[in-house]
């Protein structure tokens, strides 16, 4: 059950999808080289190249755990044995201004999608069965919402609304475009960022 919910991390970190957004002008002119890179995040997504997903991450997350791992994690969360997950209606809808804070430029993405998740009938796994079904939906209810969170009664799919931030960031680390997901309630992020980053991040909403 665990592996269950660190797929579901995982994908949540890289799910950015393509379609329509809404940009923020800054009017300094700076927004096509984002806009380029974030339209090519979204096609490496698209095409599930985990290695190419790296390329296009903050390379300070791999000072945190290795890109090598981070690869592994979610090659086995999309061939996990337990469950079958699919990605749906993926958008950026806005990318917000871009803000310099030292040498460093940043801008504050929200991307919106909908996961449909189907635990697998294997007689051998407990998550497969009516009562390990409902346990995976309450506890993603918990986390997104009641309201975000529904089940398929005929299939047994559930379906999972959200909406997410990432940071794009460029800076003594990244010198072109890279990002990476704005989790607050993970401490990894507080090792990524400064405190001035972080609240001038809140700022946009």
């Amino acid at each position: 059950m665990k592996k269950l919910f660190f797929a579901f991390i995982v994908l949540i970190f890289c799910a950015c999808g393509s379609s329509k957004k809404k940009v923020t002008d800054t009017g300094n002119g700076k927004e096509a080289p984002l806009e380029q890179r974030l339209a090519d995040f979204m096609k490496v997504n698209d095409e599930m190249d985990f290695e190419k997903v790296m390329d296009y991450t903050y390379p300070k997350l791999f000072t945190l755990a290795p890109r090598e791992q981070l690869v592994k994690v979610m090659k086995d969360a999309f061939s996990s044995e337990e469950v079958k997950i699919e990605l749906d209606s993926m958008r950026v809808d806005t990318v917000f201004a871009v803000f310099k804070i030292g040498d460093g430029s940043y801008a504050k993405v929200r991307y919106s999608m909908n996961m449909l998740m189907t635990l697998k009938n294997d007689k051998d796994s407990a998550a497969a069965d009516d009562s390990g079904v409902d346990y995976v939906l309450l506890s993603i209810a918990e986390k997104y919402g009641s309201e975000n969170v529904s089940k398929d009664l005929k299939t047994g799919v559930i379906k999972i609304r959200n909406t997410s931030d990432m940071v794009a960031v460029k800076d003594e680390y990244a010198k072109e475009w890279s990002f990476v997901n704005l989790n607050k309630e993970d401490p990894m992020i507080n090792k990524l960022f400064s405190k001035e980053v972080l609240d001038k991040l809140d700022t946009y909403n």
